[in-house]
C-alpha cells in the first residue's frame, strides 16, 4: 500500500473515532440536561409538596379533634395527577387505643401529600399535625354575638398577663385584642373606649369570626353541674377544675375558680366572680350593677347579646392561664405542623 493510501485510510479511521466521541458527548451532553432537568422538577415538586402541606394545615378550622377533617379528607391522596398540581390526604395516627380511623381522640393526624411534575417526577411527604397548645382566643374577651353595654368601671385587657400575679403584672408574650367580636356584631357607643387595650390603638377591637365551643360542651371530663347558683369554689390554681353547667348559671355569692368554666346557657354574675383560665357561656354573660367579674385567662360568650356589663372588673388575657386550661378541656385551637418526612 502506498504512502498516499495509508494515509487516506489513517484519515478515515480519525474522522470515524472523532465521529464517535461527538456522538458519545452529545449523548452525555443530553442526558446530563435530562438529569438537570429531572433535579430541578424534583426540587420544584419538593417545594410544591411543602406548600401543600402548609396550605392544608392552614385550612384546618380551629377545634380540638381532626374528626371532621378526616371525613373531608380521603385517606391516601392519589398517586398521580396533573403536572405542577399536589392531592392530599389525612389518616388518624397510630397511638390510639381502640383504634378508629374515622375518629380522632387525641388531636394529632397523618396528612400526606403527593406532588407531581412532569412524568415520572413526584414528591411525597408525610406530616404529623396537631394542635397549638394555646387555645384560639382573638381577644381578651371573644364574642359570637353582640356588646350591649360596658361600664365605666369594666376594662378589657388584650396584654399578656402573668397568671401566678393574680394578673397585675405584664407576661411576656404577645398582646391581642381587648375585645374580639364577628363582623355585623352590634355594640354601644363606648363612653370610656380607652378601657378596651390590648394589640393596636385603643379601643383594641378585632373583627372576627368566634372560635366554636362545641367540643368543650360535649366533653365528658367535666365536672357537671345543674343549671342553677354557681358554688363558692370551681377549683384553684394548685388544683385547677373543668366544671360544666347544664343551662343558666348565676355566681350570686362571693365564688372563686381556676381552669376552665363552661355554661351551657347564660351566665349571670350578681355577686363577684374571680376565675383564672377560659371562661364561656354559650347564651352570654350578664354582670349585674354593684357586680364584679375578674378573669385573668380569657373569655368566651355566644348568643345575640353575647355581653352585657353594667358593674365593674376585668377581663385580662394570659397566655400562660390558657395554655394551662387546655390541658383540662378540649379548647379550640389552631392546628399546627409537629413534623414532617418524605413518605416511603
Amino acid at each position: 500500500m502506498s504512502a498516499r493510501g495509508s494515509a487516506l485510510v489513517a484519515a478515515l479511521l480519525l474522522m470515524a473515532l472523532a465521529g464517535i466521541l461527538a456522538t458519545g458527548l452529545a449523548e452525555l451532553g443530553r442526558r446530563a440536561l435530562a438529569r438537570a432537568r429531572l433535579d430541578r422538577d424534583g426540587v420544584r415538586a419538593a417545594y410544591l409538596a411543602e406548600a401543600g402541606i402548609a396550605d392544608v394545615v392552614a385550612t384546618l378550622p380551629p377545634g380540638w379533634s381532626f374528626t371532621d377533617a378526616l371525613a373531608t379528607y380521603p385517606a391516601l391522596p392519589p398517586a398521580n395527577g396533573p403536572a405542577w398540581t399536589w392531592s392530599a390526604g389525612l389518616t388518624d395516627d397510630p397511638d390510639e387505643t381502640p383504634r378508629d380511623d374515622a375518629r380522632d381522640v387525641n388531636a394529632r393526624v397523618i396528612l400526606r401529600v403527593n406532588a407531581f411534575g412532569p412524568a415520572p417526577v413526584r414528591r411525597r411527604l408525610e406530616a404529623v399535625i396537631g394542635r397549638e397548645s394555646v387555645p384560639l382566643q382573638p381577644g381578651a374577651l371573644t364574642l359570637g354575638g353582640d356588646l350591649q353595654s360596658l361600664a365605666a368601671d369594666f376594662s378589657l385587657d388584650g396584654r399578656d398577663f402573668d397568671m401566678a400575679s393574680g394578673c397585675t403584672a405584664l407576661g411576656a408574650e404577645l398582646a391581642r385584642a381587648g375585645l374580639a367580636l364577628p363582623e355585623g356584631a352590634g355594640m354601644p357607643i363606648l363612653a370610656h373606649p380607652e378601657r378596651i387595650t390590648g394589640s393596636g390603638a385603643a379601643p383594641s377591637i378585632a373583627r372576627t369570626a368566634a372560635p366554636s365551643y362545641a367540643e368543650v360542651a360535649g366533653d365528658s371530663r367535666a365536672l357537671r353541674l345543674a343549671a342553677g347558683a354557681l358554688p363558692a369554689m370551681l377549683g384553684d390554681l394548685a388544683m385547677p377544675r373543668f366544671t360544666s353547667v347544664a343551662g343558666d348559671a348565676e355566681a350570686d355569692q362571693p365564688t372563686t375558680g381556676a381552669g376552665v368554666l363552661w355554661v351551657a346557657g347564660r351566665l349571670r354574675v350578681t355577686a363577684r366572680l374571680a376565675f383564672t383560665g377560659a371562661v364561656a357561656a354559650a347564651d352570654g354573660i350578664e354582670v349585674a350593677p354593684g357586680a364584679t367579674l375578674e378573669v385573668c385567662g380569657g373569655a368566651w360568650a355566644g348568643g345575640a347579646g353575647a355581653f352585657a356589663a353594667a358593674g365593674g372588673g376585668f377581663v385580662r388575657a394570659s397566655t400562660a392561664a390558657l395554655r394551662r386550661a387546655a390541658t383540662l378541656a378540649p379548647l379550640p385551637a389552631r392546628a399546627r405542623l409537629i413534623a414532617v418526612r418524605e413518605a416511603p
